[in-house]
């Protein structure tokens, strides 16, 4: 009886069944996309001041000029930061299935483009002091683990294995988004610990790890429990 009062309750009048979860999918999105923008805009504010000789010279020679690499990795970093937070809308995804492939063909190669180009900064620009010999080791791994988790990514899905693809991008995603979190690693850290080239370097990392960890826990929480049903959201081209 009391089953049957609840399967058939009467929805609360105004509201929609599935108006929650588009309220909690578009928090998520404006939220990633506001932990994104954060460091891209202080670092495009960076630049315009180094265009304007209000603050020190960046690059080993001291020119304010921008290098292409620059200017690629901020463009595809808000290009990747934007469109790709709308992945994570399951309404979305389904209202709109055209531009979830197009915009994943897209973020595919943003987001191979936001690795690379933060490969060659790292490499070839000098950052500010405080960054040490392990800080450059680990924007290395960063910006190779976001590249291999894109190209594993675009792999499953050219195989039609959806939620292998679904994990790996998200994985992406995170490494991508790991400037946001670091401009609270870094502001909380290094007022607590101070600023080393040690503690600059195992904030600058926390961020990624912390990115992750979370990844992972969304990963873990969108599988089937039931191998069964794992198996049949698997599709296999022939």
């Amino acid at each position: 009886m009391d089953g049957k009062q609840r399967a058939g309750a009467t929805p609360v009048p105004g509201r929609r069944p599935e108006q929650r979860p588009t309220v909690r999918a578009g928090l998520l999105i404006t939220c990633l996309i506001a932990l994104g923008l954060v460091p891209i805009l202080a670092n495009t504010l960076r630049r315009i001041a180094l265009s304007l000789g209000t603050v020190e010279g960046f690059t080993d020679n001291g020119s304010p000029d921008v290098p292409l690499p620059v200017a690629v990795h901020v463009l595809t970093a808000t290009i990747f930061v934007i469109l790709g937070s709308f992945q994570f809308s399951p309404g979305f995804r389904r209202r709109k299935p055209v531009w979830h492939r197009i915009a994943g063909r897209v973020l595919v190669v943003v987001g191979m483009l936001v690795a690379l180009s933060g490969l060659w900064l790292n490499q070839f620009v000098s950052f500010p002091a405080g960054s040490g010999e392990l800080l450059y080791v680990f924007r290395w791994l960063a910006g190779l683990g976001m590249a291999f988790c894109i190209v594993i990514g675009f792999a499953a899905v050219r195989r039609r294995d959806i939620p292998r693809h679904r994990q790996w991008m998200i994985r992406a995603y995170a490494l991508g988004l790991g400037a946001g979190t670091q401009v609270f690693t870094l502001g909380f850290g290094e007022a607590i610990l101070g600023k080393t080239a040690l503690n600059v370097a195992l904030l600058n990392g926390a961020g990624w790890v912390i990115n992750l960890a979370v990844a992972e826990w969304a990963i873990r929480r969108q599988r089937p429990r039931d191998p069964a049903a794992r198996e049949s959201t698997q599709v296999r081209v022939p």
